[in-house]
């Protein structure tokens, strides 16, 4: 048998028009719900461990991205969002990913536009209706994320296994599981746009 990495096996569902199932199944929001929430408003941790592999490590942004991708997502099909999904991102960066791996609106099937305009702002539609909600992070959530970024390059730039580094990294990882586990409403705001 072919040794396929995880990248290889997403494109090749999403040639298949399949993406949007693969990774609605993977957040654990669709099917009959058996796959439990760790906490009430927090995603499936599976997502997670594909968003890493997606990703390429697991960093704030993008979890900050799946939790905007997630909630959008549950706000527009409760507001009678209908049909495929398209997502306008305003910032060109790691919450990108987040987005797409939650959402299911991908560069690759063209249901994503990032402009670059330094806003964490999710607009997601659906075409059918034109329905549309907006999601941005919380101010709590970014003033967790702020720190993430300067502590991981500090962690980096200390020798492996140093008491210093294990603590700095124990530090960010709290942030991570933060974003992982905190209820939607501490983490993200979404409002019915149309």
């Amino acid at each position: 048998m072919k040794n396929v990495n995880n990248f290889s096996l997403f494109k090749g569902v999403a040639r298949l028009g399949l993406a949007p199932l693969l990774l609605v199944a993977l957040a654990g929001t669709g099917g009959s719900g058996a796959r439990a929430e760790a906490v009430a408003g927090a995603p499936d941790p599976g997502l997670y461990d594909f968003l890493a592999r997606f990703h390429g490590h697991t960093c704030a942004g993008s979890l900050m991205g799946a939790r905007l991708g997630l909630a959008a997502k549950v706000a527009l099909k409760e507001a009678g969002g209908e049909g495929k999904l398209k997502a306008r991102y305003f910032d060109h960066s790691c919450p990108v990913d987040g987005i797409q791996v939650a959402a299911g609106t991908t560069l690759g099937n063209k249901a994503m536009e990032v402009v670059n305009k330094n806003e964490h702002r999710l607009l997601l539609t659906a075409e059918k209706n034109g329905r549309q909600v907006e999601a941005r992070l919380t101010r709590l959530a970014e003033e967790k994320a702020k720190p993430s970024r300067e502590l991981s390059k500090k962690a980096r730039a200390l020798p492996a296994g140093s008491p210093e580094r294990q603590r700095l990294e124990k530090e960010i990882e709290e942030v991570y599981a933060w974003f992982r586990t905190a209820p939607d409403a501490e983490v993200v705001t979404v409002r019915v746009v149309k």
